[in-house]
C-alpha cells in the first residue's frame, strides 16, 4: 500500500476506534467487496457471502478501540474474516441442503470433465475415510449426511444425548480431515481444499 494511502488508511482507523461512523463507512466501502470475494468463494452464496461481510465488519466495529495499535489492517481484516467464514462453513457442513449447493455448483462452474473427475475422486475419498470411522460416529455422520437429519432426530433415533452426538460428529469430522490431507494427490488438491475448509 502506498505511503500516502497508508497514512489515510491510519487517520481512518484512529478516527474509527472514537466512534467515527462516517469513517468506518469509508472502510467498509473500501474492503467490502474482496472479502464478499473470498466469502463467495468458498460458499458459492451472495446471500449468505453478504451476511458474512456485514458479521465480519461487525466485528470490527466491535473491536474499534484495538485499530490504532494493528500494523497491517489489511491482514487484521482478512483473519477475522477468515476465522469468521470458516466457523459458518463448519456450521453449515451439518445442513444437508448447503451441501447440495455447494457441490451442484463446483459442477456448474467446471468447464472441464476433469474437474467434475476430481471432485468425484473427492467424494470417493470422504466415503473411504467414512468407512473407517468406529461404528457410532459414522452412523451419526451418515445420519446427519445422507438423511438430512439434525442432532436431536439422530439422538432420539439412536437413543443418545445430543451432546453425545455432536461429540460423535466433531470427532468424525476431525478423522475425515486427518484421512483427506493424507491421502489426496496433487490432483485433488483443490477439491480436497474445499472440503478440508469445510470439515475445520
Amino acid at each position: 500500500m502506498p505511503p500516502s494511502i497508508l497514512h489515510t488508511e491510519n487517520l481512518l482507523l484512529l478516527e474509527i476506534a472514537e466512534g467515527n461512523e462516517k469513517a468506518f463507512r469509508c472502510l467498509f466501502e473500501h474492503y467490502w467487496s474482496k472479502i464478499y470475494s473470498v466469502a463467495f468463494a468458498l460458499t458459492k452464496s451472495s446471500t449468505l457471502s453478504e451476511e458474512i461481510v456485514q458479521d465480519v465488519f461487525l466485528k470490527i466495529w466491535l473491536k474499534r478501540k484495538q485499530l490504532p495499535s494493528v500494523e497491517k489492517f489489511d491482514g487484521f481484516l482478512f483473519t477475522v474474516a477468515r476465522n469468521h467464514i470458516y466457523n459458518v462453513l463448519r456450521k453449515k457442513i451439518t445442513e444437508l441442503p448447503f451441501i447440495e449447493h455447494l457441490e451442484q455448483c463446483f459442477f456448474e462452474t467446471s468447464a472441464l470433465p476433469e474437474q467434475e473427475l476430481l471432485l468425484k475422486e473427492t467424494r470417493q475419498l470422504i466415503d473411504k475415510a467414512v468407512e473407517q470411522l468406529p461404528a457410532q460416529q459414522r452412523a451419526v455422520f451418515e445420519l446427519s449426511r445422507n438423511q438430512g437429519l439434525d442432532y436431536a432426530k439422530i439422538a432420539e433415533k439412536l437413543e443418545i444425548s445430543k451432546l453425545t452426538v455432536k461429540s460423535h460428529m466433531n470427532k468424525a469430522l476431525h478423522t475425515i480431515r486427518q484421512y483427506l490431507q493424507a491421502h489426496h494427490t496433487d490432483g485433488l488438491a483443490f477439491s480436497v481444499f474445499v472440503i478440508l475448509s469445510l470439515l475445520q
